[in-house]
């Protein structure tokens, strides 16, 4: 009877030995459907962190977007009764008060704001609210219409302030990163790449938009004036227009290189207006039926800008300048067409004199002109 009592004593220790080295390796209890579930829903304390330094999109991000600023404006026009338009009588004009948004990058840590031209033109009140919720009133510093470049202003210290990089550094297939305000929806980021430089503009509005970056980072409206970076977290662009059927967004937005806005931004500042040096004349393109009629008269080149009207008493006509003319150079620097003359000529300072380089007539010939200013509002 003992032996009996033993043996059953030792095969109950010995079971209760398996199952609890069963239970622990996982395989002996399936939880229910409600315990799993209750699992999946409980914090994982285990769960990966993506930490500082391992996505430079989330790091640029984080280190810029406190300096792109969200700006709202007010304007005020007259718009006349309709009836008084069409039967010559009517109520008198009526006051409408129009609204707009758009985005702004802080450039110093005492209030001044890079923006879009168009975000604060003809504006009478201009609000810009900042990514920790504070409101200041802004005031106008200067506006480029040419360029499409503003500054404006509020007053405020210590304040985050966005890292100008080069824009001349870029390459295409580069990251591009995106911050603004589009569509009102505060503070967005939006990544792609560097699609293309040196893009003309594509808006037909008389800007002097000559070397855009042209990115597939999603931009629409109110991204207008906001921050293009790149993966370093430095401004490489400012926002300023899209190519659209539909006025959304497909994959082509355009970015004023910063290095060109650097130029435009000291002279607001310094002067409230954009000091630009001047010929005087209309240049055009060795295109189509002109090219064909040049190359029939013996310039079969097919480079350089060709000369069109001239202003009286301007530093084209001092120079001699004609109509029909070829320039060829402005001292050392080659003119394949016209954007490279406008590009070569805003190189100088009102009151340099430069050498043309110049085709007339079968010959080519050297003459010198002195920049004058360029009158505001061209």
């Amino acid at each position: 009877m003992r032996k009996l009592i033993s043996y059953i004593i030792i095969f109950a220790l010995g079971f209760a030995i398996c199952m609890c080295i069963y239970n622990k390796s996982g395989r002996s209890v399936k939880p229910t459907g409600n315990q799993s579930l209750m699992q999946n829903l409980t914090p994982n304390p285990s769960t990966r962190i993506i930490k500082k330094g391992e996505n430079p999109i989330a790091d640029a991000a984080a280190e810029v977007g406190p300096s792109v600023v969200n700006i709202y404006t007010t304007s005020v026009r007259a718009v006349n009764d309709p009836f008084s338009e069409i039967f010559g009588f009517g109520g008198p004009p009526q006051q409408q008060v129009a609204k707009g948004a758009g985005s702004g990058v802080i450039i110093s840590n005492d209030g001044y704001i890079i923006t879009n031209n168009h975000v604060v033109a003809d504006a009478q009140n201009i609000k810009v609210k900042l990514m920790d919720g504070r409101g200041f009133t802004a005031k106008l510093i200067g506006r480029d219409p040419r360029t499409e470049v503003a500054v404006i202003k509020i007053n405020e210290k210590n304040l985050p302030v966005a890292q100008l990089g080069d824009s001349d550094s870029i390459n295409v297939g580069d990251w591009a990163i995106a911050i603004g305000n589009p569509l009102g929806l505060e503070n967005t980021v939006t990544v792609g790449v560097i699609s293309a430089t040196k893009r003309k503009d594509q808006s037909e509005q008389g800007t002097m938009l000559q070397d855009m970056i042209q990115t597939d980072a999603a931009i629409n409206p109110g991204n207008s004036g906001g921050a293009l970076l790149d993966i370093n977290g430095k401004v490489i662009g400012i926002n300023t227009m899209i190519a659209s059927t539909s006025g959304g967004n497909i994959g082509i937005g355009f970015a004023i290189p910063i290095n060109s806005a650097k130029v435009i931004v000291k002279d607001l500042i310094e002067k409230g207006k954009v000091i630009r040096p001047y010929l005087g004349a209309s240049f055009g393109d060795l295109l189509g039926d002109l090219g064909a009629w040049y190359e029939q008269h013996g310039y079969k080149s097919g480079k350089g800008a060709v000369v069109g009207d001239i202003v009286n008493g301007t530093p084209a006509q001092k120079a001699g300048l004609r109509q029909g003319d070829i320039i060829l150079k402005v001292d050392d620097i080659k003119i394949n067409d016209s954007s490279d003359l406008v590009k070569a000529i805003g190189s100088y300072k009102v009151g340099d004199t430069v050498r043309l380089s110049i085709w007339r007539e079968g010959k080519e010939m050297l003459l010198a002109a002195k920049l004058g200013e360029m009158p505001q509002g061209m």
